[in-house]
């Protein structure tokens, strides 16, 4: 709830002509639900606004798919804005390498041609690991190697060995699900219990006394998970790594940080007026603060991470989640595919 008002907040000092506070995108509706504030209005496609914009940035989790599957009409609305000329870019905080998550989009019914460029903060995180610390030693927390986000080939290329933290030269959030320090593979459970186990904790204690960085290459804080499930993020251990006095490297979109969306913008080129620009996204902390920070006006899917909490709130106003549009079937309040964040 505090997200929610934090968002309104700051949006309500954007002066946007589209979005001056929060707008939701129903993918798995086909349809959108633009909100100024006070009062939503309902748009019966993405059409209605698709010429408002050149560009389209879009988040991949609980966006185009939850990880494992298309999400209902996803694949269809990202041809139609393809057929329209619109130039369409992932932005995502997934820590997953570029040329890897790419890879992935055809399985999920996405045609990766389709897209001017893919911009992902693991790819940002490996590149500054390559440039500013090729060849030291790391302790590298990530994901399970049965997760469908790890990829035992992450650090190819960087010249980087894994040490524990009392070795290592800098530590690597990149997953929230076990401890690599080159000796052995520890879980954590976090991702599901959302709770810090006490050998992380030690290592991270261990890390700040030596005064390592911490790069994150994922600072999402959860996301929900193809089963439903909420999920717990790596961006969750760079808070606490923060908050034990650590030094902070992130990547990718966060409140108040632009550079994610500069660096999209850059892949489209030259010209492009940010004022026509559209980012899709389901976080308001990473995605619609994010975009409110670049300049660039910002459509809330409303039915992904944070589809619990606004339910909550229409739930405490008496207000329905699934109200209908004046045309027959468009959604006013949040639904609940499975998404947001992702890994």
């Amino acid at each position: 709830h505090n997200n929610v008002r934090a968002a309104r907040r700051a949006m309500a000092r954007r002066h946007s002509r589209t979005a001056q506070c929060l707008a939701a995108l129903s993918l798995a509706q086909g349809c959108a639900t633009l909100t100024h504030l006070p009062l939503p209005s309902i748009l019966s496609s993405v059409a209605d606004i698709a010429a408002d914009y050149d560009a389209i940035l879009l988040d991949q989790f609980g966006v185009l798919h939850d990880g494992k599957n298309a999400l209902p009409g996803a694949v269809d609305c990202y041809n139609r804005l393809s057929a329209l000329g619109k130039k369409l870019v992932v932005l995502s905080n997934t820590s997953r390498r570029r040329a890897f998550a790419l890879s992935r989009l055809p399985r999920l019914g996405f045609d990766p041609d389709a897209l001017a460029a893919f911009v992902c903060s693991g790819e940002q995180a490996w590149a500054h690991m390559a440039t500013e610390h090729r060849g030291q030693s790391a302790l590298w927390i990530s994901w399970s190697d049965d997760f469908q986000a790890w990829d035992p080939a992450y650090m190819d290329g960087t010249g980087v060995r894994l040490a524990p933290a009392s070795e290592a030269c800098f530590l690597l959030c990149h997953g929230s699900m076990a401890i690599r320090d080159g000796r052995s593979v520890l879980p954590t459970a976090m991702l599901l219990t959302g709770v810090i186990p006490p050998v992380l904790e030690e290592q991270l204690r261990i890390g700040v006394a030596r005064g390592l960085p911490m790069i994150c290459a994922n600072p999402d804080l959860h996301v929900v998970l193809p089963n439903g499930m909420r999920g717990h993020m790596p961006g969750l251990i760079a808070q606490r790594y923060a908050a034990l006095g650590g030094r902070l490297i992130q990547f990718g979109k966060r409140r108040g940080d632009p550079s994610a969306f500069d660096a999209a913008l850059v892949e489209l080129g030259g010209g492009l007026c940010r004022s026509r620009v559209l980012h899709v996204g389901d976080s308001l902390e990473h995605d619609v603060a994010g975009a409110q920070a670049a300049g660039v006006d910002s459509l809330f899917v409303c039915g992904g991470v944070h589809a619990q909490e606004i339910q909550e709130i229409h739930d405490a106003r008496g207000v329905g989640g699934h109200e209908t549009g004046p045309d027959g079937g468009a959604a006013a309040g949040p639904h609940r595919p499975a998404g947001g964040g992702g890994p």
